[in-house]
């Protein structure tokens, strides 16, 4: 089973965070860290909604965990952007791909 996962760009501008996805009833989105146990509770960090992608499920050649929004390179002529396939319901690259690519940045970041 695959992990359900994501990442957004901090609107504090520290960064990047990982974790769960919610997008309250004002419209602002935030990723939710940590968990509901009795010593560590959970923290909702707000992120700019549009540089939310989530986990693939994949990594590539490095170990690197693969979201949407990644821009990968197989080789010096192939480059391309990691993101779902809704007409195919899926992501648009193959799991038997991922040890070949690597991660070079992202769409949000130059």
């Amino acid at each position: 089973m695959r992990e359900i996962k994501f990442r957004g760009k901090r609107v504090d501008g520290k960064g990047w965070i990982y974790g769960g996805y919610h997008k309250n009833d004002s419209g602002l989105t935030f990723i939710i860290i940590g968990s509901y146990g009795e010593k560590i509770g959970h923290c909702f960090i707000e992120v700019i909604p549009e540089t939310v992608g989530q986990y693939t499920g994949l990594k590539d050649k490095n170990g690197k965990e693969i979201y949407d929004g990644d821009i990968l390179k197989g080789n010096v002529y192939l480059r391309f952007e990691v993101e779902w396939d809704s007409e195919n319901t899926g992501w648009n690259i193959a799991p038997h791909c991922q040890s070949t690519f690597e991660i070079i940045g992202n769409i949000h970041e130059s």
